[in-house]
């Protein structure tokens, strides 16, 4: 088991160890994170400003960005922590992205299995790895979409079709309020995006990668309308649609979210990456079992390194 590195960086981040006597069942479970990973992983230093990382982050089209002190991860900024901290972080150009950024930082290595990742994102309530080679340089981030990316073809079985996953309850508002009442709902109600809706029909949504985009221009979000701001490009999928085909579309287009339609084509919820990361959570606890491998000493052996 390597647990002799994790000193290195025991001050600002964890770091999960690899038992290479664990291997579990159910196919691509098999396979490791360092295979799915995203790449690169996008860094800035802690001294740098807010304004800088968001720009980035817009620039780039990237979730999160990870904060780095003398080459060591210590901290990592997302777009959900800018919606929750958008308020602050208005009219504030100089504030220290260290002010606001996410710790401690958890890495794994390369070589931890997909399913050592499932549980350690359970147990500590996480949706990131950061990724290390045996050398310790950072080569990617795991995210919950990676592992779902992984695993579409197995976790799915039995779940017919989007219903048990999807989010029924769509938060949406008229195309003229202000933005920043907006994104003070997502804030309060901790979701990713709020439809707008006009004459009962979806003219748009904004979303997390919205805010990050012009709170990183310094706009004035309480005075903008959220449809001068919003995305107008919507996806829509019928509910009974199969969850590994919406994986497929959200692949192909590029996107996070698709917004469910019933027969009527009227709107009904909404699935997002998370709804369809947390499709273990939906499935019968023998199915789950039988697919991680129940009765391996894993969540012993994490425990203890941390």
């Amino acid at each position: 088991m390597q647990v002799g590195f994790l000193s290195e960086f025991q001050a600002n981040s964890c770091l999960l160890p690899v038992n290479d006597g664990i291997w579990f069942s159910g196919g691509n479970m098999k396979q490791t994170i360092g295979k799915f990973a995203t790449q690169p992983v996008v860094t800035v230093e802690v001294e740098a400003t807010v304004q800088a990382a968001l720009q980035l982050m817009s620039d780039k089209c990237i979730s999160c960005v990870l904060v780095l002190s003398h080459d060591e991860p210590i901290g990592i900024l997302t777009e959900r922590d800018v919606v929750f901290a958008a308020n602050w972080l208005l009219g504030q150009p100089d504030l220290l992205i260290k002010e606001v950024m996410n710790k401690p930082v958890m890495t794994a290595s390369e070589d931890m299995t997909v399913a050592q990742a499932y549980q350690v994102f359970c147990q500590h309530k996480i949706r990131h790895l950061v990724v290390l080679d045996a050398h310790l340089d950072m080569v990617g981030i795991f995210t919950q979409t990676d592992m779902v990316r992984s695993l579409r073809e197995k976790a799915f079985d039995g779940v017919n079709d989007i219903s048990p996953l999807m989010s029924s309850q769509v938060l949406h508002v008229a195309p003229d309020v202000p933005a920043r009442y907006a994104l003070s709902l997502m804030a309060r109600r901790s979701v990713s995006c709020i439809v707008v809706v006009e004459n009962n029909q979806p003219v748009g949504m904004f979303t997390e990668r919205d805010v990050v985009r012009y709170v990183a221009r310094g706009v004035d979000l309480s005075a903008v309308s959220v449809g001068s701001v919003m995305s107008t490009s919507i996806v829509s999928t019928p509910l009974r649609t199969a969850p590994y085909d919406t994986i497929g579309v959200m692949l192909k287009k590029s996107i996070r979210r698709l917004l469910v339609v019933d027969e009527r084509g009227e709107m009904t919820g909404i699935l997002t990456q998370t709804d369809i990361g947390r499709v273990l959570d939906q499935q019968a606890p023998d199915f789950v079992n039988r697919l991680l491998g129940v009765g391996s000493p894993l969540a012993e052996a994490t425990q203890g390194a941390i």
